[in-house]
């Protein structure tokens, strides 16, 4: 797995995909901006070391094959799973088709549940004859649809495996398929279902801080940093003594500023610039109360193991850590002081904070650059295409960037606009 992913607020969802349906999933999930999705692609069911890694890093796992969901419901029935299992419309579509055209069979289906067959049939107004090929193991599977075929039956599969094992035997089957519209719905009630993440996202987070010394040389530099790095999490800092800090953020501030709880330079930043050292605190909770109990837990462990070490104790009593702490993120550090009351109500109303176009603004400025198009401006703030559109077309309405050209692109489509953002460069020039 890459550890390095750039945490984002889309809900990050782990797909545990067979390879003859990887494209089919890709293509729907185009149309679902909010689910960032991670694949595990695999064919046979096999606990690994690296699908028992993949399990266990999301909050949410969809799986695209019957037989993997029941061995993955096996394993750990605690895992937060999410079948795509709707395959009504193709198995209507076979038995519309065979009904029209007069053919009668016999069918052998595995993991399709009898409820669904009968409910179709029912549609039909046909009553049709079958039998189930069962088996613990793919293998069991496939040679009791052997049999059944051998004997006359029509194998329907939803598995994957089994399906490829069949036609690898030249026998003649059918492998059931969600529909996209199927899938659409199965990723909305996927979405709905991750609401519990998002919900997270407003809890609130105590931290704690607390350095070994501080001389007086470098006090004023260490309160700098502090209410830099609280700015970016749009927090609040308090100074509880000289030697230690609080700051209080919410949860989804602090996951998208340290990538998911995977980095926090702030620690290495402290002992390469300032030779002092510190350790960090971090709680969570369903309240303020519970949330600062876990950050002195937190703190605990981090000063058992430190110096210069992160924890982060969860509203479960769960740990995580020690967070990494070398400068993977170089934080964005440009002075932004606004002075012009129409250009912060023109911010506001294209839904943008101070602390936000501060953000912005070091991103940008870092490439030394006002003209952009869509693309590369989602490829410099690190977000979609779509989410780049939507927030041009903010700022436009707004009054805070201007089209000033057309780029043709290669191949057909449309050309791509070219804005300039002027209320940086009114920024840059106060």
């Amino acid at each position: 797995m890459n550890n390095h992913t750039p945490y984002t607020s889309q809900s990050l969802i782990g797909i545990i995909v067979p390879k003859i349906l990887q494209d089919t999933i890709r293509e729907t999930l185009r149309g679902f901006p909010n689910i960032q999705p991670h694949y595990f692609i695999i064919h046979d069911f096999s606990m690994t070391d690296e699908l028992q890694r993949f399990i266990y890093e999301y909050e949410m796992l969809v799986v695209a094959d019957p037989y993997i969901f029941q061995q993955l419901k096996l394993y750990d029935s605690s895992l937060p799973l999410y079948q795509i299992n709707s395959r009504a419309i193709r198995l209507y579509e076979l038995l519309l088709t065979h009904q029209l055209q007069n053919v009668q069979k016999q069918y052998c289906f595995d993991l399709m549940q009898q409820s669904d067959i009968l409910s179709i049939t029912h549609q039909l107004q046909q009553e049709i004859d079958f039998v189930y090929s069962t088996g613990e193991t793919i293998d069991e599977i496939v040679d009791a649809h052997t049999k059944h075929a051998e004997q006359g039956a029509f194998p329907i599969t939803t598995i994957a495996s089994v399906y490829i094992s069949l036609c690898e035997r030249n026998i003649e089957c059918r492998y059931l398929i969600p529909t996209k519209q199927e899938m659409i719905v199965a990723f909305e009630r996927v979405l709905l279902a991750s609401k519990g993440r998002q919900n997270k996202e407003s809890q609130i987070v105590y931290g704690i801080i607390q350095f070994e010394s501080i001389t007086n040389q470098v006090q004023s530099k260490v309160e700098q940093i502090l209410h830099y790095f609280t700015q970016q999490l749009d927090g609040h800092l308090i100074m509880l003594n000289p030697l230690q800090y609080s700051f209080i953020t919410t949860r989804g501030q602090l996951e998208r500023e340290t990538l998911g709880y995977k980095h926090l330079p702030l620690l290495s930043r402290f002992k390469e610039e300032l030779q002092i050292n510190c350790t960090i605190g971090i709680g969570f909770g369903i309240n303020a109360y519970d949330s600062g109990r876990h950050a002195k837990q937190a703190l605990y462990q981090a000063n058992e193991n430190g110096p210069n070490l992160c924890y982060i104790v969860r509203e479960d009593n769960s740990v995580i850590g020690p967070i990494d702490t070398t400068v993977f993120i170089n934080y964005e550090q440009y002075p932004l002081v606004i002075t012009d009351l129409k250009l912060l109500e023109r911010a506001e109303k294209a839904g943008m904070s101070a602390s936000y176009i501060s953000k912005l603004m070091g991103r940008i400025m870092k490439h030394q650059k006002l003209v952009y198009t869509a693309d590369e401006l989602a490829q410099t703030l690190n977000i979609t295409l779509r989410s780049a559109n939507r927030i041009l077309l903010k700022w436009l309405d707004a009054g805070l960037v201007d089209i000033i050209g057309e780029e043709k692109v290669a191949h057909r489509g449309r050309p791509r606009r070219i804005y300039y953002i002027q209320f940086l460069e009114h920024i840059k020039n106060q």
